[in-house]
């Protein structure tokens, strides 16, 4: 039911009660920067896009965007050590990306993706 009003602060911090399972938390072993991380990914993506069995190929994820991220500002001219490690962490993080579906290409359907496709035949009704 909606409620008219400003809402309270106790109403904004009680969950929603919708019958859902509740958002996936980051483990508390996590850096600060990892866990505002994790919480922004899976903020951004469905209340039931994770489960709690994701959870390790998400921390692997958001660790891997964390090294990428650094080893690019860690990268000097002809750093290749720095170029190395970002290589490795980026491609782990499309590899890890496609398995957790946050990838366009894994979240869409096969069948959807025909239907949208152009046409190679003229439209009989665009001269």
């Amino acid at each position: 039911m909606i409620r008219p009003g400003r809402k309270s602060a106790s109403y904004l911090a009680a969950p929603p009660v919708d019958g859902g399972q509740p958002r996936l938390q980051p483990p508390s072993f996590l850096t600060n920067d990892e866990q505002a991380l994790f919480t922004e990914l899976v903020e951004a993506c469905a209340p039931q896009h994770f489960v709690k069995s994701d959870e390790p190929l998400l921390v692997a994820y958001v660790q891997a965007i964390l090294v990428s991220r650094q080893a690019v500002r860690d990268a000097g001219k002809d750093d290749t050590a720095a170029l190395s490690l970002w290589e490795k962490s980026t491609k782990l993080a499309a590899s890890l990306a496609t398995r957790l579906r946050l990838s366009p290409q894994s979240r869409a359907e096969p069948k959807s993706v025909a239907r949208h496709l152009p046409s190679a035949l003229p439209r009989p009704w665009v001269e």
